[in-house]
């Protein structure tokens, strides 16, 4: 058997992986930016100390919580149930036992057989007895009578070998209950006198849940395709009122107009990074009532108040109900797909006239849920989160991150106050409707990316009288403040709220805040709309990587000078270029205001040498002259020649067989010769020339060129030398052929 058969059931094989979040906005330092936090996503990421956030994102005060049992080694509290003088009951799992809190301290009121040692679910009677459901390889359902002295005393009144596990009690208030079973998908009802029969076989492997609706029908979700069904607890007549598309109803409510919340806790759907909760229908601002005479939803009874009652009298079915297929789906357009309409846990809203719709997408399973107050109350699991919901208003709040990961149960108290069982460290904590007297929330490590100014902080809060709100800063160049807290600042003074206040702490690249609230003097809590921290990256020098230079002799002697560049704190750059000859201890500007990375130095009339070309970035378009920055880098040495070399020394003769070989001397003051060639009568052929030393490769060259059997009579035959940087000679003789 697994340890815990409801949160196995709802769990089911949901890995253990982790989902790391990280993200923060962009920003050009050349303007003033700033981290603004208006909705609950901005404020997620942060440590919520006594203050809770919902989806319109006003943070405030959270309400006073407070543990009720010591350290006892609970495992999961399944079930907690509240008599009508106000004694708390509860059930747990594994080894399962029965407690009731006396003068503070559980106390064992009933230990069931090992063959039924978890403690599914727990109800009151009207009579003030306690039904318990003990399961196991076997369930049975239990009467707890309390006598006199507090002394308990068990009786068994169901038991059934198909059924294994009672997922939920519902008495009735003619005295019956109605029980929720598995793993047969079964629906049984107990008469007053204690007969059981099968009241609706759901052809599923549990029914789940149930409530009772306004009408005094019964209301069961199950597991499978996630049915919701109405049952006639009478006859057993029932009838599909929505499907949830392959996920598991995990919780049913009813509110005082009749309107039907169903919750699901799919492993599959849940979001292993705790994710955000989005109601469906959030809008552009807030629903208000139409006018003074119209009534909020849920108002019109008492809130959470369940109806009791019969439903309308029908024959009799001579045998149980089975459930056919397939089921009418709770699209959000409220269509009848087959297919999943969402890719989280949702709470689904049917309203009385029957529509189906998504009221809240929830990350998290639900793993237990009740309505009180207006409010839905979700019990999740995975991430300890217990949330409140204002289906009127569509306002989602996120009481409590609890240290556990799981609740499993959750019960009002006559007193206005809720209770939730967790699991995993079974613990009973109790939420009173009573403001907590201070709180503070510390904002996650703001990066600027960049050292940076601080700027104003502001906060728009409502503040009741004798209430207050403040805020704190502090700032480091560590991101990890948690283990590098001794380089960072200490926290600012405190600043108050509705006033622009410049942030004190140093100037730095990482910054957190921190909001202090303080309850006002009849109770009420401050309210904060927003919250704003104004910044500016201090400017930083552009980045000049490279500057290469590319000598070109065609079509004019020029040098193409290219560049990288690039500003941190994304800046406009502008260029310098310069030049200095070698020996000349000035720098010549060529070109300014340059936003291209590249220029061509033409070098007409520039004398010949060694040169150097230096570039300067400056980011002056986005800055003032008081903070602008600027950098250079120089170019390796070029060398800028435009002087032809020298031909010198022509002299001919004519071979025997009727070749004609010119020999000569050329020269250059600064490049190698890389080339000699001849023509001959100005045909468009050059013929190469020979090098004496083999190769052409020195200012200094002797040459040898033989040209073809030439006719008899003049030619003339024109030299051409060709040094390093392009530049071309030409000299020419005028020979006979004999």
């Amino acid at each position: 058997m697994f340890r815990n058969a409801k949160l196995g059931l709802k769990k089911l094989l949901l890995p253990v992986l982790l989902g790391l979040l990280a993200g923060s906005p962009s920003a050009f330092a050349v303007h003033p930016q700033s981290w603004k936090f208006t909705d609950e996503a901005a404020y997620a990421s942060g440590h919520f100390h006594g203050v809770v956030v919902n989806n319109y994102g006003d943070l405030a005060l959270s309400r006073h919580l407070k543990t009720l049992l010591p350290k006892t080694g609970f495992d999961f509290i399944n079930a907690i149930a509240v008599s009508s003088h106000g004694e708390i009951w509860f059930g747990t799992s594994p080894r399962g036992k029965v407690y009731r809190i006396v003068n503070g301290k559980p106390v064992v009121a009933y230990t069931p057989p090992k063959t039924s040692d978890q403690i599914l679910s727990l109800a009151f009677e009207k009579n003030g007895k306690l039904l318990v459901a003990a399961c196991g390889s076997k369930a049975e359902l239990v009467e707890l009578t309390i006598g006199a002295g507090g002394k308990v005393a068990a009786r068994t009144i169901f038991q059934n070998s198909a059924v294994k596990y009672i997922w939920s009690i519902l008495p009735l208030s003619d005295g019956s209950m109605i029980l929720a079973t598995g793993p047969n998908g079964e629906v049984w009802s107990i008469s007053p006198a204690g007969k059981a029969k099968m009241l609706l076989k759901t052809g599923m492997h549990n029914v789940t849940s149930m409530a009772i609706a306004q009408d005094g029908s019964i209301l069961a979700g199950t597991d499978g395709p996630g049915l919701v069904i109405r049952i006639n607890p009478k006859t057993g007549k029932s009838y599909v009122l929505m499907s949830a598309n392959h996920a598991e109803i995990s919780a049913l409510a009813v509110d005082g107009d009749g309107d039907i919340f169903a919750a699901t806790a799919s492993p599959h759907r849940a979001k292993l990074d705790g994710g955000v909760f989005t109601p469906v229908l959030h809008p552009n601002g807030r629903p208000v009532a139409v006018g003074a005479g119209i009534q909020m939803p849920g108002k019109k009874g008492k809130p959470g108040k369940k109806a009791h009652g019969d439903a309308a009298p029908a024959k009799p079915a001579a045998e149980p109900t089975r459930i056919p297929g397939p089921f009418p789906s709770a699209d959000s357009d409220d269509s009848a797909s087959t297919e999943p309409a969402v890719k989280s846990n949702v709470v689904y809203q049917i309203s009385s006239s029957g529509r189906v719709r998504v009221l809240l997408k929830v990350p998290d399973m639900v793993l237990s849920m009740l309505y009180a107050k207006h409010h839905l109350i979700l019990g999740l699991g995975g991430h300890g989160r217990l949330l409140s919901y204002d289906p009127f208003t569509q306002t989602e709040t996120l009481l409590e991150r609890l240290k556990q990961s799981d609740l499993l149960s959750l019960a009002e108290t006559r007193n206005n106050r809720l209770l939730i069982g967790t699991a995993n460290q079974g613990q009973i904590y109790q939420l009173t409707s009573k403001t907590q007297l201070t709180g503070n929330y510390v904002s996650r490590v703001l990066d600027a990316k960049l050292p940076a100014n601080w700027g104003a902080a502001h906060i728009d809060a409502k503040v009741p009288a004798g209430a207050a709100v403040d805020i704190q800063t502090r700032s480091g160049n560590v991101r990890d403040v948690k283990t590098s807290a001794r380089f960072w600042s200490r926290w600012s003074s405190l600043m108050p709220a509705n006033s622009y206040r410049k942030i004190s702490s140093p100037p730095a690249r990482f910054l957190q805040f921190r909001l202090v609230l303080k309850r006002g003097g009849k109770g009420a809590s401050p309210v904060i709309r927003s919250t704003r921290i104004s910044y500016q990256q201090i400017n930083v020098p552009p980045v000049l990587s490279s500057v290469q230079t590319k000598y070109q002799s065609k079509p004019v002697h020029a040098v193409l000078v290219k560049w990288k560049a690039n500003d941190p704190d994304g800046d406009t750059l502008q260029y310098t270029v310069q030049y200095q000859q070698k020996g000349i201890p000035v720098w010549i500007r060529i070109a300014k205001d340059i936003s291209a990375h590249h220029y061509l130095w033409h070098l007409t009339g520039i004398p010949d040498g060694y040169y150097r070309v230096k570039v300067i970035a400056s980011d002056a378009p986005d800055n003032t002259p008081a903070t602008t920055q600027s950098v250079a880098r120089e170019s390796s040495r070029i060398l800028v020649d435009n002087t032809a070399p020298a031909i010198a020394g022509l002299k001919w003769h004519q071979t025997a067989d009727g070749h004609i070989v010119v020999t000569g001397v050329a020269s250059d003051k600064l490049s190698p010769i890389t080339a000699v060639s001849i023509q001959i009568d100005s045909s468009k052929n050059w013929r190469p020339a020979a090098a004496s030393a083999t190769i052409f490769d020195s200012p200094l060259e002797a040459f040898r060129g033989r040209t073809g059997v030439l006719t008899s009579g003049p030619h003339r035959i024109v030299v051409k030398a060709v040094d390093a940087a392009g530049n071309e000679a030409y000299a020419s003789v005028l020979v006979t052929v004999h």
